[in-house]
């Protein structure tokens, strides 16, 4: 069986709960390649076994503690485009 395991420095972070940081974490390995994460709501929430309205919930607490920043824009008829960048403060840690 293949394990990954996903390293993130969490100093900073001790007012998180586990499922926030987990959050966190996943979020931060989506955005190594490109520097933001694109990953849909259900992609999140089928990876980490999450409902929509508590990963909802999440990405809000981890916004009002500037551990990420969310920009979204319309795209044509299609919908949003959602990005979602890791803090400067958490963006060089090792993962």
């Amino acid at each position: 069986m293949k394990t990954n395991y996903i390293k993130v420095n969490m100093e900073g972070l001790s007012k998180l709960t586990f499922t926030e940081k987990a959050v966190f974490s996943y979020v931060h390995s989506l955005a190594k390649e490109k520097g933001y994460c694109f990953a849909s709501n259900k992609h999140i929430c089928e990876a980490l076994t999450l409902k929509d309205r508590t990963l909802y919930r999440i990405l809000n607490k981890l916004e009002e503690n500037a551990c990420i920043r969310r920009e979204t824009r319309s795209v044509g008829t299609d919908g949003k485009l959602r990005k979602i960048f890791i803090s400067p403060a958490y963006k060089n840690a090792e993962s």
